[in-house]
């Protein structure tokens, strides 16, 4: 993963202005607000540690494999999955990972354009900070676990620090981060069709998983880890960033609970 992937959805909000002027709500939904300088910092603080991490990388992630061994399953599925042609699998993926959130993105603007360019701007705004948030706790895991991937397992040599960046799977996480937040928070706008959103992006980020094990630059528990996990960022962080107009909190809060934190509804 690069901070590219990041930024992608920062030029889309550098020509909007913010006038107050908003259509109806949809009936039953209440109207959301998000506190855009909040979440400016967040995306920005979370922007700036993806580039530390890629500026340090070399010191940071090990010469060597700490899981090295894949299980049989992921033998199993590089057998079954891997392309005659890898290279072609791995640009298809690529290319994913920017029509999905180019598509998100264009989908979300043209749904809150008649609210006001404000409602357009919160809603980008939520998506970029769910992608940032998305790619930094997948740079946490990687550098942490250090992982073999399936090409340097096949080939039997490390030749670079890449090659130990295998768990989870960058690619895969990130598209199904930016379904899962596209998709919740045109359902929690109340957006019509945002069913149809959802099937239209996490089939396309099923099939980034798909290309990344068929490209033999991941294992089948790379990819199934960096879905699960991409998912649950991408449905929690608006969740955290929405709040109804004049209420007192978000819609879900962090707060202490005995053995740890709980998520207030």
């Amino acid at each position: 993963m690069t901070i590219r992937h990041a930024a992608l959805l920062v030029p889309l909000l550098a020509s909007l202005a913010l006038p107050p002027a908003r259509a109806e709500e949809p009936p039953g939904n209440p109207r959301l607000t998000v506190d855009l300088k909040d979440a400016a910092i967040v995306t920005g603080a979370e922007l700036g540690l993806i580039g530390l991490s890629l500026a340090f990388k070399e010191s940071l992630v090990p010469p060597y494999c700490r899981w090295c061994e894949p299980p049989q399953i992921d033998k199993w599925a590089r057998g079954q999955l891997v392309w005659s042609n890898p290279s072609a699998a791995n640009t298809a993926s690529d290319a994913m990972q920017i029509l999905i959130p180019a598509a998100a993105a264009t989908t979300l603007w043209i749904q809150a354009a008649p609210y006001g360019r404000r409602e357009v701007a919160e809603d980008l705004v939520v998506l970029a900070e769910s992608a940032t948030t998305g790619i930094l706790v997948t740079q946490g895991v990687k550098y942490s676990v250090a992982r073999l991937r399936q090409d340097a397992w096949a080939r039997g040599t490390i030749e670079t620090k890449d090659d130990v960046l295998s768990f989870w799977s960058g690619h895969t996480n990130f598209a199904f981060t930016t379904a899962a937040a596209a998709t919740q928070i045109a359902r929690l706008r109340g957006r019509p069709g945002w069913q149809w959103l959802a099937v239209a992006t996490f089939s396309a980020a099923a099939l980034t998983g798909y290309l990344r094990v068929a490209a033999d630059r991941h294992w089948l528990t790379d990819v199934v880890s960096g879905a699960v996990a991409g998912t649950a960022t991408g449905l929690v962080v608006p969740l955290l960033a929405y709040q109804p107009v004049g209420a007192p909190r978000p819609l879900v809060t962090l707060a202490p609970a005995p053995g740890g934190l709980a998520l207030l509804f």
